[in-house]
């Protein structure tokens, strides 16, 4: 849908790779002036060359971005704002497995490893929520992304689980708060998606009822979707993308 955005300001973590760029390149293609944040400097370089290659450099903005600093968010939707002159929407798609992940009970695990997973990714996402609701427009709309693991309980992943249910708490209160500027609040929940993240076992054992890895670019079409006017009375809601794993 050319034209569906055109006139919004959207800022997006993690948007320089994986479901964060395959989202970035959709609402850019959909007149969307779109700011990236993500901490891989080299993977915003060639983002930012893939859009100035297509013509779109004045859509879009590049800057690397610690979701887990505050002060790194305060000053990245401050400049988006600046840039832009508001903020009409986000995506919140930043995170981390952590080191240890999948190696280690709850009684293994590290205290370093606890907090560097909840650090970027239940802090952050109260960061960048933060931050973006305090300068968002009225009527604007927010997507974050958890993941199944948020739905249900996984063994040796405890920090990760832990932070991905935490962000479905997130979207919920924050909904409940921000209803009466009509402010839309929602989740996605993806579950196997063929980006970096994803364990090599779980690329060969695929055990759920659609037999193949998610793609990144489905992924992107939910968030966009959820982001568009097309559903101006959904908030609050989480909605899967993983083949059926949860249902």
């Amino acid at each position: 849908m050319p034209g569906q955005f055109d006139g919004k300001v959207i800022a997006v973590t993690g948007g320089a790779q994986g479901i964060g760029f395959e989202t970035v390149k959709l609402l850019v293609s959909r007149g969307a002036r779109v700011s990236i944040g993500d901490l891989d400097a080299e993977a915003l370089k060639e983002a930012e060359k893939y859009f100035n290659s297509n013509g779109q450099e004045e859509q879009i903005r590049v800057q690397e971005l610690n979701v887990g600093d505050r002060s790194d968010v305060d000053a990245w939707i401050k400049n988006t704002v600046h840039w832009a002159g508001k903020l009409d929407g986000a995506a919140n798609i930043a995170g981390i497995n952590g080191p240890d992940s999948g190696e280690n009970t709850i009684a293994d695990t590290r205290d370093e490893h606890w907090h560097s997973v909840v650090q970027v990714n239940l802090s952050g996402m109260f960061y960048c929520l933060r931050a973006q609701l305090k300068n968002m427009n009225d009527g604007g709309s927010i997507v974050c992304t958890t993941s199944v693991q948020g739905l249900l309980g996984f063994p040796m992943t405890a920090a990760y689980s832990t932070t991905k249910h935490g962000i479905v708490g997130l979207v919920r209160s924050a909904a409940k708060e921000v209803g009466e500027r009509n402010i839309r609040v929602n989740a996605i929940a993806p579950g196997a998606i063929d980006t970096q993240m994803v364990a090599e076992e779980d690329r060969k054992n695929i055990t759920t009822p659609i037999k193949r890895l998610g793609k990144p670019e489905e992924c992107a079409r939910l968030i966009v979707f959820l982001l568009s006017d097309e559903v101006t009375f959904v908030t609050g809601a989480t909605y899967s993308i993983d083949g059926g794993w949860a249902c």
